[in-house]
C-alpha cells in the first residue's frame, strides 16, 4: 500500500521582512568591519608602525653585535697564527737551545772586536707554563767602549731571541780605553721531548 506524504512548506513572507533583515545583516558586516578598522587584531596602524620600528632598531644592534664579533673572531684568529709564528721562529728548542746560543755570542763578540773571557749558563722554569724554560747566559767580556756597543748593536740585528737583563761595566786598570762588562742575557727555550740540560 502506497502511503503518500505532504510536504509543508513555510509561508512566504513579505518585502519588508526582508528589507529588515538585509538591514541586520549589513549593519552587523558594517559594525565588524568598524570594529575591524579601530581595534584590528595586529594591532593599529601606529602600533604596527611603532612595533616596525623597535624591529629595525633590535636588527640593526644584532647585526653591529655580529660584525663586532666577527672582527674579534679574525682579531683573535690573527693572534692565535701570529703568536704561534712567533714561537717557532723565537722560543729555542731545548736539544739546540744552548749550542745557538752560545755559538751566537760568540759569533757576534768575535764581530764586534769583544773578547769573552768566561760564560756561565743557568736555566730556570717560566712559572705558570709547562713546556717553557728562561736560559741565562752571563758572559765576561773585555774591549773597548766602541766594540761594546757594536756588540750590542749586533745583539738587536740577531735572528735569535736575546734579551738583555743586566749589563755591568768598569774601566780596566792597566789598559787605557779598555772596559770589563759583564752581560747577562736571557732565551727563551721550548720544551721540545729532549734530555733537560743540567747547570
Amino acid at each position: 500500500m502506497t502511503r503518500r506524504f505532504k510536504l509543508a512548506l513555510p509561508a512566504v513572507r513579505g518585502t519588508r521582512f526582508w528589507l529588515q533583515a538585509l538591514c541586520i545583516a549589513l549593519a552587523l558586516m558594517n559594525a565588524v568591519v568598524l570594529f575591524l578598522h579601530f581595534m584590528p587584531p595586529g594591532g593599529t596602524q601606529e602600533e604596527l608602525t611603532a612595533q616596525q620600528g623597535r624591529l629595525r632598531q633590535e636588527i640593526a644592534a644584532v647585526r653591529a653585535r655580529a660584525l663586532r664579533l666577527k672582527t674579534i673572531a679574525a682579531k683573535a684568529q690573527t693572534g692565535t697564527k701570529e703568536s704561534v709564528d712567533f714561537e717557532a721562529q723565537y722560543f729555542l728548542p731545548r736539544r739546540q737551545a744552548y749550542a745557538s746560543v752560545m755559538g751566537e755570542l760568540q759569533r757576534l763578540a768575535h764581530a764586534s772586536g769583544l773578547t769573552e773571557r768566561d760564560a756561565v749558563y743557568s736555566e730556570e722554569p717560566i712559572e705558570g707554563t709547562t713546556d717553557l724554560s728562561l736560559m741565562n747566559s752571563t758572559a765576561n767580556y773585555e774591549g773597548a767602549y766602541n766594540n761594546l756597543l757594536r756588540f750590542l748593536g749586533e745583539v738587536n740585528q740577531s735572528p735569535l731571541l736575546l734579551m738583555l737583563d743586566s749589563l755591568q761595566a768598569a774601566p780596566q786598570q792597566h789598559k787605557g780605553g779598555g772596559i770589563n762588562t759583564s752581560i747577562r742575557f736571557q732565551a727563551i727555550i721550548r720544551d721540545d721531548g729532549s734530555q733537560k740540560i743540567r747547570d
